[in-house]
């Protein structure tokens, strides 16, 4: 599933999660959360994220010590993959809709922050408070510097074809509103039928 969801990022935002894996095995956790998404965007989050970020502070050392401050330093070393928090997972998987409402078609890793700083319980947005970043204006600055970068991509909106994959990254995600839809009869068969994907 989650090898699905990267599909649809870039190389760099890629290089960010792997960043974040990086990140929690730094600091013996046992999990990457969003907190380690926040390090690495801090690091490593491209023109848009990492100059936001940087704004308010937020460096990619202060951004690490600042979670450092916030959950700790994990008792032992994590070998091979660290796996994702639920939290870290929704965000992933949050991203690709991130991009699809500001007409993009592949994950920047500006998008990955907006899904990252979205919920309210994420200990990504608790850093940022803490930082003296309030979220809600990291998230406008962010959504500033998105559309005045470039124009939206042609994905169409109101397009069959933008609605539908709408549809699949609500399915993707098993919600509440995917098992609204699927109590209805749209899966992702259906959705890739009327797509002409199958």
């Amino acid at each position: 599933m989650l090898a699905r969801v990267l599909e649809r990022f870039t190389e760099q935002t890629r290089g960010v999660v792997t960043r974040a894996q990086e990140e929690a095995r730094l600091m013996r956790h046992g999990r990457v959360g969003t907190e380690h998404l926040l390090v690495a965007l801090a690091w490593a989050g491209g023109e848009d994220a990492t100059a936001v970020l940087g704004k308010h502070g937020l460096t990619g050392e202060r951004a690490r010590a600042l979670v450092v401050h916030l959950v700790g330093l994990g008792e032992e070393d994590e070998a091979g993959d660290v796996p994702f928090s639920p939290a870290a997972r929704d965000a992933l998987e949050a991203a690709w809709p991130e991009a699809m409402l500001l007409g993009h078609d592949r994950v920047e890793p500006s998008h990955l922050m907006l899904a990252a700083i979205r919920p309210q319980d994420a200990v990504a947005r608790r850093g940022l408070t803490s930082a003296g970043a309030p979220p809600p204006e990291v998230r406008s600055e962010l959504l500033r510097r998105l559309s005045e970068g470039r124009p939206a991509t042609p994905a169409n909106p109101g397009s069959p074809h933008a609605d539908g994959q709408a549809l699949l990254a609500i399915l993707e995600r098993h919600g509440a509103v995917a098992a609204w839809l699927r109590e209805r009869g749209v899966d992702e068969h259906a959705v890739r039928r009327m797509l002409g994907d199958e």
